[in-house]
């Protein structure tokens, strides 16, 4: 089984030392999610899960190996009516295990079965944590935000065990010089905190935690900003200038190079080493240089072609996209109209073809339906659309974009009640009543009253968007030519 890293017990060290995985036990574990792959493709959702959970024993932080595509099978098996733990399974399996790792083990099972459940999410959360798979914990922690903010009814105690572990994951992060996983735990936490406050403004308890974790958090990203963060816990001087200049985002172009040239050498001694091609890869896109990122792309498809690994190409494809749309900006801002039309036509098509391949690979994974989706409405294919919008709104993140985006397939069909209703549903429902998602579906709610000859449904939607952003779109010339 895994182990953490061994270092002196008496050193400061020890105490922040995450979870390591060997080499031996990392390949036992790949075993077992490929067939776990092989059987949610073939929507055989409870052998899956145990192959995954299987798997995850050997290697508990293997979040994008399988803790993702756990939860796509989790979820894909509730919709096709898949039973929760019974009451022998809950026994069988403690989620306050003394063993750590079986815990966490239990907590991912009963996930598997029961991915809605606030209590088994807390779990996976807290025995990574105890495990030290800050991965793993890390992932869990922003699932737990999700749920615990679609929940119709709030525990504080939830919200608050959220903060301290994430909190708990973060100061060991500080410690081991991983600057930006430390923030964004530490800016999971503060959300988790703002949730406990909104729904109980009264609540004293709620409102000094959460001050006190905005100034952990801002001191924090002030000091890494500053070019001061985490080099004080690393006693090697070359160590930390490369560990700190490695996580930085705004470096000289010379900088970047040594790096890369560094990271290329690590690499070209253990091509094998994925770690070290993600690194090498990391530090190619650092300039956003057509020529440095096109290099990257064939190493993660060399990669695939070895491995036969998706994920590889699933990365040269995400690359790709990110050149055409930064030559579409380009050709924006020259404003050759002609151009951009056709940059636009080649870029849909491209990535219609990537997420099209995307589904088909894996074809629960909810976020690529929901993307796929989008580029079938951008290209106008609404009856294809429409159905990849139906089944991605069951992931709470994108509840809301896929019920505007199924609003305006309805009413670009002509559909304009099933428009309306669609649209007046996601409005009640949603918790922010004035960002750009929420003038959204309003704008398109009015058209569809509009364009249904509702009138006075359209004159008072598109006066409620006025009052909210008076230049918003063509909401005056619209409102104006409405019939008196």
């Amino acid at each position: 089984m895994a182990k953490a890293k061994n270092q002196q017990t008496t050193g400061a060290s020890d105490d922040y030392a995450r979870l390591e995985t060997s080499a031996e036990d990392t390949t036992k574990a790949n075993k077992w999610f490929q067939r776990a792959r092989e059987l949610g493709d073939k929507r055989q959702f409870d052998y899956a899960i145990e192959y995954y959970v299987n798997g995850l024993e050997y290697w508990p932080d293997a979040v994008e190996e399988a803790c993702k595509p756990l939860h796509g099978c989790a979820v894909a098996r509730r919709q096709t009516g898949g039973k929760k733990p019974g009451l022998k399974d809950t026994m069988k399996r403690s989620l306050n295990d003394k063993d750590a790792r079986k815990a966490l083990i239990n907590s991912l099972w009963l996930f598997g079965r029961d991915p809605d459940s606030l209590s088994y999410l807390e779990g996976i959360v807290k025995n990574a944590t105890r495990l030290r798979a800050d991965n793993a914990a890390k992932w869990a922690a922003n699932i737990f935000l999700r749920a615990l903010e679609s929940a119709p009814k709030t525990n504080p105690k939830q919200c608050q065990s959220l903060a301290n572990l994430v909190e708990e994951v973060a100061g060991r992060a500080k410690q081991n010089g991983e600057a930006n996983f430390a923030v964004e735990l530490l800016q999971t936490g503060v959300e988790s905190l703002t949730l406990w406050r909104m729904r109980f403004p009264k609540d004293d308890a709620a409102d000094k935690a959460l001050k006190d974790m905005t100034t952990k958090l801002t001191i924090l990203k002030g000091r890494y900003q500053d070019g001061g963060s985490f080099l004080d816990s690393i006693q090697d001087g070359a160590a930390q200038m490369e560990l700190h200049d490695e996580q930085r985002t705004v470096q000289s172009d010379d900088r970047i190079k040594e790096l890369a040239a560094k990271a290329e050498r690590e690499y070209r001694k253990n091509p094998e080493n994925t770690d070290l091609l993600r690194k090498y890869v990391e530090m190619l896109c650092r300039r956003e240089l057509d020529e440095d990122e096109t290099k990257a792309i064939s190493l993660l498809l060399g990669e695939y072609k070895r491995t036969d690994d998706y994920r590889w190409k699933i990365l040269a494809d995400d690359i790709r996209i990110k050149q055409l749309s930064r030559k579409r900006r380009k050709i924006q801002k020259s404003g050759d109209a002609d151009a951009l039309k056709q940059h636009r036509i080649q870029q849909l098509r491209y990535e219609l073809g990537v997420f099209k391949e995307r589904t088909e690979k894996y074809p629960t994974d909810i976020r690529f339906k929901f993307e796929y989706g989008v580029r079938n409405f951008q290209a106008g294919r609404f009856d294809d659309a429409i159905p990849l919008f139906q089944a991605a709104r069951s992931d709470p993140r994108s509840r809301a974009a896929c019920s505007m985006y199924l609003g305006r397939c309805f009413y670009r069909k002509g559909y304009n009640d099933q428009a309306i209703s669609t649209l007046e549903d996601a409005i009640k429902t949603y918790d922010i009543p004035d960002d750009d998602l929420a003038k959204t579906m309003q704008y398109w709610l009015a058209r569809a009253q509009e364009a249904g000859s509702n009138v006075e449904g359209a004159r008072k939607t598109y006066g409620q968007i006025l009052q909210l952003d008076y230049n918003y779109a063509d909401v005056r010339k619209r409102l104006d030519k409405l019939p008196a």
